[in-house]
């Protein structure tokens, strides 16, 4: 299995942690480690070199190509965005994550704000989700105590803040391998569904020193 695979099999766990802080049977500590170990996971395979290289490099080479933009697949998703899902959902297999999740994540894309170039490099991307993979549980438990109403629409941006770090990640690993414009694409959706989950969770990158 390569070191790619393992990355994204682990942020399937991290996700999967995520989900259960709000299970019951087990103690709020015990989850809590759980989340942890999982997170940790995560940020080892991201420290790896091989993992480091070969996203760096696919970043260097989106990049590089000064035609392709993020109104670029817009397009490409407004004439077959089925194709483009299809495509993508295969790349990150190991994620696990149905298509309706991706389907959502490009909704959001098409939706909002974004940026041609949205990652810098492996290092922004291994910062990006050091900061997520905090605040995320954070948010969580400071959710407790507010009313349903409140509780239930903060839980729902969690959730999507989750499935936007999971997928932004997942994408860009997933497909350091593919044909470059197929690459291209996944490296602009993926960059700016981190930015969502940045802006929408905690703000912009000089905003969260606590974190």
């Amino acid at each position: 299995m390569s070191d790619i695979s393992e990355l994204l099999i682990a942020l399937k766990e991290w996700r999967k942690s995520v989900r259960q802080l709000k299970k019951k049977g087990k103690t709020p500590q015990e989850r809590s480690r759980q989340l942890e170990r999982a997170r940790r996971k995560v940020l080892a395979h991201l420290s790896k070199e091989s993992v480091i290289e070969e996203i760096d490099d696919l970043i260097q080479s989106a990049t590089s190509l000064d035609t392709f933009s993020a109104e670029d697949v817009r397009e490409t998703l407004t004439e077959d965005a089925e194709s483009l899902v299809t495509v993508e959902l295969r790349t990150v297999h190991p994620l696990a994550v149905k298509r309706k999740a991706l389907e959502k994540l490009t909704t959001h894309f098409m939706n909002t704000p974004d940026k041609d170039e949205p990652i810098a490099n492996s290092d922004e991307l291994k910062t990006i989700f050091l900061r997520l993979s905090l605040i995320i549980p954070h948010e969580y438990w400071e959710s407790i105590p507010l009313s349903r109403k409140q509780k239930k629409r903060r839980r729902r941006d969690l959730a999507m803040g989750t499935l936007q770090t999971t997928l932004g990640i997942g994408l860009l690993a997933g497909n350091t391998q593919l044909e470059s414009i197929v690459a291209n694409s996944s490296y602009i959706l993926g960059g700016n569904a981190l930015m969502a989950a940045m802006q929408n969770l905690i703000g912009h990158l000089h905003d969260i020193d606590n974190f």
